[in-house]
């Protein structure tokens, strides 16, 4: 978790200049490098090797010279956040030169291709901006048996303000990663502390737990909900209550706020769709009238009732990755339910397609009539 300070401060470096050394580099090294025209150069060293290759999004091979260093430079890569490997005699491993993310279902390498400091304002921290804390929370969930990690963000002010109490939101992770993912990989307490200081959203408190475990939606109703209510000054009701996740985690986010709406009156799906029949992109269980009205107990059978009770259904994904979501609001609006959709400009199923949607998806939140 200590790497977890350092990004915080590197992720300030947004502007590209000549070669620049990966945000994510540990402290000297300087591979891999951006390059100007976004394209990325790897250097590792394995004098003995007989091949290495680097993964980032697909194989390239690298040359070694008369010293063992093997290199290669790749071809431009969109701005945001990419996972990648380095594969030595056909074992893939996580670049030693860098930090590591959990991702990718292990602790990966990443290189973040930046965006303009304008474009990356609304991640990157800011001077001057009060700052709220991230704590790790240790848990025994009777519903999985087993104890848990949750991370759980309070805005700025909550420790010097102890009569306010605070809507919440919980933030899930995609598949492959975990509870570290909205905070290492997505900066959600930059987002929020810019936000709030800005006025654009409710001070909120955050709850990231991980979604890889059999009994999720069980471990979130009758273990983590109860608790966070107990521990911190949270206004406990579904009003004041939203869930989001990204992906697998838009999933879940779905499954819990169409089937708990005791729970939640606010929901959103980052790059995922809500299931109804078969699990797959196309979704045929949607489109199906009658598996549509007795979804999730019925919820959407009645438009003017679900639209009344629901403050906010809010949908997003990247331009690269397809018009699939964009069909499934439209025909949510079409059945009567209504609903928000974002599609993040130029990006596909990664970090800052996620970063965008949740800077949109807070703003909305938790707003007074």
């Amino acid at each position: 978790m200590k790497h977890s300070l350092i990004l915080l401060g590197l992720v300030l470096s947004v502007t590209v200049m000549a070669q620049s050394p990966s945000a994510y580099n540990i402290s000297g090294k300087n591979s891999p490098q951006i390059n100007p025209d976004n394209t990325i150069t790897f250097h590792f060293s394995a004098p003995t090797a007989s091949k290495v290759v680097v993964n980032l999004g697909k194989d390239y091979e690298m040359t070694k010279d008369e010293k063992g260093v093997w290199s290669v430079t790749t071809e431009p890569q969109f701005e945001g956040f990419h996972y990648y490997a380095i594969k030595v005699g056909g074992l893939s491993v996580a670049d030693p030169s860098t930090y590591t993310f959990y991702g990718c279902s292990r602790y990966s390498s990443a290189i973040e291709v930046p965006e303009s400091e304008e474009d990356a304002a609304f991640y990157t921290p800011k001077q001057g901006v009060a700052q709220g804390a991230v704590r790790s929370l240790k848990f025994y969930s009777e519903a999985c048996k087993e104890w848990e990690r949750m991370f759980v963000y309070t805005p700025a002010g909550y420790e010097q303000n102890p009569d306010k109490r605070y809507p919440v939101l919980y933030l899930q992770h995609g598949g492959g990663e975990d509870e570290t993912g909205w905070i290492y990989q997505g900066f959600a307490d930059v987002i929020l502390n810019n936000l709030i200081a800005e006025g654009k959203a409710e001070p909120m408190i955050v709850v990231m737990n991980s979604g890889n475990v059999a009994s999720f939606e069980q471990m979130i109703t009758e273990d983590v909900i109860p608790l966070v209510d107990s521990r911190y000054r949270t206004i406990a009701d579904r009003k004041h209550r939203a869930v989001a996740g990204l992906s697998w985690g838009a999933k879940q986010a779905y499954d819990l706020g169409l089937g708990y709406p005791q729970y939640f009156a606010s929901m959103a799906g980052f790059s995922g769709i809500i299931v109804i029949g078969e699990f797959n992109r196309t979704n045929p269980g949607f489109r199906d009238p009658k598996q549509f009205k007795e979804a999730y107990n019925g919820i959407f059978s009645d438009a003017r009732k679900f639209n009344k009770e629901t403050d906010l259904l809010f949908i997003a994904n990247g331009e690269a990755e397809g018009n699939h979501l964009s069909d499934m609001s439209k025909l949510l609006k079409k059945r009567g339910i209504k609903n928000i959709y974002y599609q993040s400009p130029n990006t596909a199923h990664e970090w800052l397609t996620w970063r965008r949607s949740l800077y949109n998806f807070a703003q909305l939140l938790f707003k007074e009539d």
